[in-house]
């Protein structure tokens, strides 16, 4: 039987995530894990040992996946990638390496100083358009496959969750139920896909015939308490908004905990859309929100990257071609849209809007 991540982590009862944990040497693997996977590994017969010498010719080859943190989204993308490369005879190994891209060039500089990797995956949340080209440019013999949030990113070959597109498609959603007056709580603006949501936001708005408001408008970190403070904020001051987007989930649960907290129903009170659900995971989908298939992404970016590899080793030359996969958002319908067209109605739509094909590819 060949032994893989996968294999392994069924014998240990755990995900193929944190055996290339593991593998990656991750802080974020508690000492009797990666005891017990080191154990499988070594009564498996597994060759990990051997990853200190890749000239062996038993060493199977290798391309990284790199993340910020393993988020919702990122645990899908990383999956579907893993399985995807370990069917075509290639291991991924997962290096979490934080928000900071520095620590991202790190890791990159040393598996491909070391030789260890034909090719990587980043994975980016939070990842200016700027730390991307840098990365770009510092790597440029590397392939590299980036699934992000910017639309308009074109100097590296990618795989985009659309976010303007999304935003847009929340804003005509929440339109065509009769709401007038909505908020935006906006990724940080040095991220990947702020600008895009912002600029989607707007144009939206206006295209529905409705007032633009800066005041409207805020920019924030992707945390809990981010929203906790930003909804705070817009009960006290802003009492004529019937609706709100996040960011994230996470934000989005922010806000309706802390609504709560202040005597307001939602969606009675105030209607809530996330704009990045995994629609993979059926335990959020009490939330109407935007996403996209987030394994589709994994995927895409596996296939892109394969395809990259290949073309690098016959030498072809639109190697230096960029591509784009552009993953269609859609809105989710769950229970927290109120229709004020219709008196006493609070959300729960039976059917989910699609803002376009599922994916589509740009060369």
């Amino acid at each position: 039987m060949r032994v893989t991540i996968k294999t392994i982590a069924e014998k240990c009862g755990i995900s193929p995530v944190t055996v290339s944990r593991v593998i990656a040497r991750s802080p974020n693997v508690s000492e009797k894990t990666r005891q017990l996977v080191m154990q499988t590994m070594q009564e498996m017969g597994y060759w990990q040992k051997n990853l200190e010498d890749p000239t062996k010719k038993d060493v199977p080859q290798i391309v990284a996946l790199m993340v910020e943190d393993i988020t919702d989204k990122a645990q899908y993308i990383l999956q579907a990638a893993a399985e995807f490369f370990l069917n075509n005879g290639y291991l991924a190994i997962i290096c979490e390496v934080g928000p900071k891209a520095c620590r991202l060039r790190e890791y990159l500089s040393t598996l491909v100083d070391k030789k260890y990797i034909k090719g990587a995956i980043v994975v980016s949340s939070r990842g200016s358009r700027a730390e991307l080209a840098k990365i770009a440019e510092d790597f440029q013999d590397l392939p590299i496959i980036a699934t992000h949030w910017c639309s308009a990113w074109s100097k590296i070959d990618s795989v985009i969750l659309d976010s303007y597109h999304g935003t847009a498609c929340a804003v005509n959603y929440l339109a065509e139920r009769g709401h007038r007056h909505i908020a935006l709580l906006n990724s940080p603006k040095e991220s990947s896909g702020s600008y895009e949501e912002r600029e989607g936001y707007l144009d939206a708005l206006r295209s529905n015939g409705l007032e633009v408001n800066e005041s409207f408008i805020f920019s924030a970190d992707l945390h809990r308490s981010d929203g906790v403070k930003i909804i705070r904020k817009i009960v006290k001051t802003l009492p004529e908004v019937t609706a709100v987007l996040t960011a994230n989930l996470e934000m989005a649960q922010g806000v309706r905990s802390e609504l709560s907290v202040l005597g307001k129903r939602v969606p009675d009170d105030i209607s809530i859309i996330p704009l990045d659900m995994v629609n993979d995971s059926a335990g959020n989908r009490d939330f109407t929100a935007v996403g996209a298939n987030f394994s589709d992404a994994g995927v895409a970016a596996a296939r892109m990257l394969l395809e990259r590899i290949q073309e690098q080793e016959r030498g072809d030359k639109r190697i230096n071609i960029v591509k784009k996969v552009i993953l269609e958002p859609q809105v989710f319908a769950g229970g927290t849209v109120r229709d004020l067209r219709t008196e006493g109605h609070s959300g729960g739509f039976n059917n989910d809007d699609s803002c376009g094909d599922n994916t589509r590819s740009i060369c």
